[in-house]
Parts: structure tokens; C-alpha cells; sequence
């Protein structure tokens, strides 16, 4: 027990770490380059695990390091696809993130039921290095990191944006233009604005990349501190909603809301937690349908709602004696609830609000606080549903019923809509007058020389 809870603890811990390093590196070497980091850490984490033994706990606690960190660095993932994404798209894009990592859940729950896990490790280090091969050969750079951070690679930049538009002319000319001017409505770019010859520009350079990477230390224009204070209280309240703790202890609050030590036959553990996987899943596919027509504010708000209610009715009908239905159809309809909203949409919205000058390092910081306060309320939900009265389990669920009220106030009142907007437009709802008209007025001027092509 002693050695697993620490195995577990390492990569919980590397995870922020990991998130923090990718977003300080990420504007300085790229998009694609941050990518195949990533993947060379996780490379790492699964060879040692293929050729580790259980007794061998060193290379166990390497891999789990290397897991950590890897984990933590693919956080970049919403910043790549919030880049690329047309705005009309962008919201189910980003969203296919929970998707996927309901069906990664999945299938590697069923390949761990089928094979020995030193094959699993094996099958998974091959599925990365195919990944890896495939992300070479056909990503993209980011158009949007290529003007913004290297104004030398504009035609690098005109050239990766027809990658992704190759034969929508009108589209690709509409995105080019808004990628210039989003390119200069943020703060001012670190090799834009300066002859690359002038006398102390290489200093100045490194500068404003040190100011970028530590962007906290430094004070900062309202598009970047408001989306950053705004996203910073959603994801308390999301993990204060309790949806987390319900997702990953979701067979022992089954047992405890039961009133039984196991759910019925010898296989019923396994079988309830790949029933809840698949549940998740299908959510996570109506979350992402959804998107496409409904914007982040009512989906947040009716997952919230949703949540709240059904953790009241948790709260209310659980009793020891009691018949266990309807707090098991509130614990349900929770987890359900949770997956189509709550537990998808504030990672996707870290790439929506923030700038492009502070997306990466600001996000980054984002992520790793979300993981933290993640890793405290799991490490704490045990504790508070330890009582045997019952009496935890109801408190605790009221608890995330106030929780999810608060989630859904503040998203009404705080969080502006995402859905059909570009970055400009969600820039200048945190900017004030005089900004926004002052940073649209640069952008006009900035994009006018940049349309020409080389």
C-alpha cells in the first residue's frame, strides 16, 4: 500500500511540473517542437516501464516521473487547437479533448483486462512512437505562433495556414487576416516593432521572453489579468463542485451510498467502473454535439444546475437505513451531469480566453493550480465520507450541491460567451474602450503591410 500510494503520488505531483515547464518553453521553440517533446517524455515513461520489474521500485518511480511530467506537458494540446481551430469549430475541437480521454480511459481499461501488463506497457510505448512518427510528418506549426513570436516567418506562417485551408481561397484569406490582426492586439510581440539589426535588440529580445515566461512578476493589461482571474475562480468551483472526487472514488460512493461492502458479484467493481467509463463517454459525445449549437455559458450552467440538484437529492434521501435508489440515481446523474459540462469545458476555455502573448506560460500556470487544487480535494474527499453515520455523506454532497450553485452564478455573471468569437473579439470583452480601440487601430495597420505577400 505504502509503496503504490507513493508511485501514485509522484505522477501526481510531476503533473503540475510538467504543465509549468511545457508552458515556459512552449512560445520559445514552438507549437510542433513543444509536441514532440512531449512525446519523447512519454517515450521515456513507457520504455522504462516495459522493461521494469515489481520489485524493482526505481525504475517504477522513474517511470511514474517521466508519466508525471509527460502528462502535465500535454496540457499544451487546447493551447495548439484553440491556434488552428476556425472559430465557427473551435468549441467541439476543443472539446473532442474529454472525448478522447474517455476513450483512452476506456481502451486502456480494456487492454489491461486482456494482457500482462508489461504487453500493455509495450503496446502503448508503440502507440506513442507511431504517434510521434505521425505528428513529424503531417502537424502543422502554428500560424498564429509563427506571426506572433517569429515576424521573420510570415511566409512560414502564410504557408502553415494553407496546410489547414488547402482549398477554401475565401476562408484562407479571411483567417490570414485575423491572424495578423489578432498577432497585434495583445501585447507587443518579442521580435515584432524593431529592426533585427538595431543596437540592443538581442538584449531587449531576451527581455520581454523573461517577462513573458515569469508574466506574473510583471504588471499586466486586463485581457490578460480578468481571463486569468475569471478562470482561476472556475476552476475552484469546479473542483469544489465535487465532480472530480465522484468521478475517481465512483465505485466506493456507489458502495458507500449502497450501503454495501461490493455491488454484487466478484467482477462487479470492474464491471461498474468500464459502465460509468462508457456513460462518460457517451456525455462526453453529447457535451461535444452540443457545442456546435449552444455556446459554453448554458452548457456550464445547465451541468451546474444539474449537478447541484442531484447532489441535494443525495443529501436529502441518503440515510444508513434507508433504500438506497434514489441517492444511487443522484450519484448518477451527477457523474453524468459533471462529464457534460463541468468536468470538460474550463480546460478547453484556458485556450479561448487568454491571449496569444500569455496563452502558453499563463495557461500553463492555469493548468498546474487546477491540478493541484485537484490533487488536495482527492486527497481530502476519503477523509470527509469517513463517517459510518452517514451523516459525512450527506454533509459532503450538500457541500457540492453549494459548490455547483456557485459555479453556475459565477458562470452567468463572469464568464463571457466563447462560442462563433474570435480571439480579438474575446480580447477586447476583457479590454476597456480606449485599449480595444487603440489595439484594433494597431491591428488595421500591422495586417495592411503583412497581407503582402512575400
Amino acid at each position: 500500500m505504502g509503496r503504490s500510494f507513493s508511485s501514485a503520488s509522484i505522477l501526481v505531483f510531476c503533473t503540475p511540473i510538467g504543465a509549468i515547464t511545457i508552458g515556459v518553453i512552449m512560445d520559445r521553440i514552438g507549437r510542433k517542437n513543444a509536441f514532440l517533446l512531449t512525446s519523447g517524455t512519454l517515450l521515456i515513461s513507457w520504455s522504462i516501464a516495459s522493461v521494469a520489474r515489481p520489485e524493482n521500485m526505481r525504475l517504477i518511480y522513474a517511470c511514474r516521473f517521466f508519466a508525471g511530467i509527460g502528462g502535465g506537458m500535454t496540457s499544451m494540446v487546447v493551447v495548439y487547437v484553440s491556434e488552428i481551430a476556425h472559430a465557427s469549430h473551435r468549441q467541439v475541437l476543443l472539446s473532442l479533448n474529454s472525448v478522447f480521454f474517455s476513450v483512452g480511459v476506456l481502451f486502456a481499461t480494456t487492454v489491461g483486462s486482456l494482457f500482462q501488463w508489461q504487453t500493455v506497457n509495450v503496446i502503448f510505448f508503440i502507440f506513442t512512437a507511431v504517434t510521434t512518427v505521425l505528428l513529424v510528418i503531417f502537424l502543422p506549426e502554428s500560424p498564429v505562433w509563427l506571426a506572433k513570436f517569429r515576424s521573420a516567418r510570415t511566409y512560414d506562417a502564410r504557408t502553415s495556414l494553407r496546410r489547414i485551408y488547402p482549398k477554401n481561397d475565401q476562408v484562407f484569406m479571411e483567417e490570414l487576416d485575423h491572424l495578423y490582426r489578432d498577432s497585434t492586439t495583445t501585447a507587443d510581440s518579442p521580435e515584432v516593432h524593431q529592426p533585427q539589426h538595431c543596437i540592443g535588440c538581442e538584449q531587449a529580445t531576451k527581455r520581454r521572453r523573461l517577462k513573458r515566461c515569469f508574466w506574473w512578476r510583471t504588471p499586466q493589461p486586463r485581457t490578460v489579468t480578468r481571463p486569468v482571474r475569471v478562470l482561476a475562480i472556475v476552476f475552484l468551483l469546479q473542483q469544489l463542485s465535487g465532480c472530480y472526487p465522484v468521478i475517481f472514488y465512483a465505485v466506493p460512493v456507489m458502495r458507500s451510498v449502497a450501503g454495501t461492502t461490493a455491488l454484487g458479484g466478484p467482477y462487479s467493481d470492474m464491471e461498474a467502473m468500464v459502465a460509468l467509463g462508457a456513460v462518460r463517454l457517451l456525455t462526453s459525445v453529447v457535451a461535444c454535439a452540443l457545442s456546435l449549437h449552444v455556446g459554453r455559458r448554458p452548457l456550464l450552467i445547465a451541468s451546474s444546475l444539474a449537478m447541484a440538484c442531484s447532489a441535494a437529492l443525495v443529501a436529502l434521501t441518503y440515510s444508513p437505513t434507508a433504500a438506497p435508489l434514489w441517492p444511487l440515481i443522484g450519484v448518477a446523474v451527477f457523474a453524468c451531469s459533471g462529464s457534460a459540462g463541468v468536468l470538460v469545458f474550463p480546460w478547453t476555455l484556458v485556450g479561448e480566453l487568454l491571449p496569444v502573448s500569455v496563452r502558453a506560460s499563463a495557461g500553463a500556470s492555469l493548468v498546474a493550480y487546477a491540478y493541484t487544487l485537484m490533487f488536495v480535494v482527492l486527497k481530502a474527499f476519503p477523509y470527509a465520507v469517513a463517517d459510518d453515520d452517514g451523516g459525512s455523506v450527506a454533509t459532503t454532497f450538500a457541500a457540492f450541491a453549494a459548490g455547483s450553485l456557485a459555479m453556475a452564478a459565477y458562470v452567468h455573471a463572469r464568464l463571457p460567451e466563447t462560442m462563433g468569437k474570435r480571439f480579438d473579439e474575446i480580447e477586447a470583452h476583457f479590454a476597456d474602450d480606449k485599449h480595444a480601440a487603440t489595439a484594433t487601430r494597431n491591428a488595421h495597420c500591422k495586417t495592411s503591410y503583412l497581407m503582402t505577400p512575400p
